[in-house]
């Protein structure tokens, strides 16, 4: 009996363990598939929408962000910072609070951008920052996007450490000059990264992101752990990202023939030998029946004696007068 038991306790423990280290892959997962199913009926209501109707929500953002003075942002992650007007709400407002998408193909995120509100505030979802411009696709723009970089799992999980989706975890990866993309409606919007950066909670509310007149930026936030991470970027032409794209690939081309080359090579000697092992196997097989070792044994014997015979007839030949 206490052998059953320990070996039950130690299967459990084995299930426990395997479950702490799936549950953030899977639940990752989940929450991607979640998010490609949202994007997929933005698309879908936004593809039955006529041109004029795009075109007046952009007339529509536009007037918003002509209504800014000025682009200030407090701390959006505290939790009582989420109250917006319902004049915010309406604008943009394709599907369920969906306005836009955001691509970074450099650290593999793909995430709805929700307008900010109670239901969907920053430490929970991407939003889009209510006192900052909306993407409309024109001049003198200051898009404001904040996320959670892990988003913690509820109750009992998260007091144990354990994580959700991983949302904006790898936005201090970024580098000056990748890409962020930005599909709002049926438009692409690509910006290139002038800088990353670190703040404290205290001090993003000190920052200026008033835009001059002619800028088109976004800038990105995230928390890290009681400091705020910063990402901003400035737009270029949709040509002007394929170019970078095109001499991207062009420069990383010689690695990537070495790579081919020294793990090909070796790759293809194992399958030269493989093919000549195949090869003697299938000769042994076509002998015919009788051959073999056997046969081998028989020939050996049969010139044995025929030497035998030889050496017989030389010498009785040698002993006559």
């Amino acid at each position: 009996m206490k052998k059953l038991a320990a070996g039950i306790l130690i299967i459990l423990l084995i299930f426990a363990v395997a479950g702490y280290f799936l549950y953030p892959v899977i639940s990752d997962q989940l929450g991607r598939r979640r998010d490609s199913g949202i994007m997929q009926d933005y698309r879908a209501k936004t593809a039955q929408m006529s041109s004029e109707q795009r075109e007046k929500l952009f007339g529509e953002a536009k007037a918003w962000n002509e209504s800014l003075e000025e682009i200030r942002v407090e701390d959006v992650f505290m939790k009582d910072n989420q109250r917006t007007t319902r004049d915010y709400q309406n604008h943009m407002n394709v599907h369920d609070g969906v306005i836009a998408e955001l691509v970074i193909p450099d650290i593999g995120v793909t995430l709805p951008v929700f307008h900010q509100s109670t239901e969907t505030p920053a430490n929970l979802k991407l939003v889009h920052v209510n006192t900052s411009s909306l993407p409309a696709d024109g001049s003198r723009e200051n898009i404001v996007l904040a996320g959670p970089g892990l988003l913690k799992a509820e109750g009992f999980l998260s007091e144990i450490g354990l994580t959700d989706d991983r949302m904006l975890e790898g936005l201090d990866k970024l580098i000056p000059g990748n890409l962020v993309i930005l599909n709002v409606l049926d438009r692409t919007m690509v910006y290139r990264v002038k800088g990353v950066q670190m703040l404290a909670s205290a001090g993003l509310g000190d920052l200026d992101l008033t835009p001059e007149e002619g800028d088109e930026k976004l800038t990105l936030i995230t928390q890290r752990k009681d400091q705020r991470l910063l990402v901003q970027t400035e737009r270029i032409p949709i040509w002007e990202a394929r170019t970078l794209l095109a001499e991207t690939d062009r420069v990383s081309f010689p690695a990537d023939w070495q790579n081919v080359l020294f793990l090909g090579f070796p790759v293809l000697l194992a399958g030269l030998l493989v093919l000549w092992v195949i090869e003697i196997i299938k000769g042994r097989a076509y002998r015919l029946p009788g051959e073999g070792r056997k046969a081998d044994q028989e020939q050996r014997e049969k010139n044995a004696r025929e030497t035998i015979e030889q050496i017989g007839t030389e010498i009785s030949e040698g002993e006559e007068p």
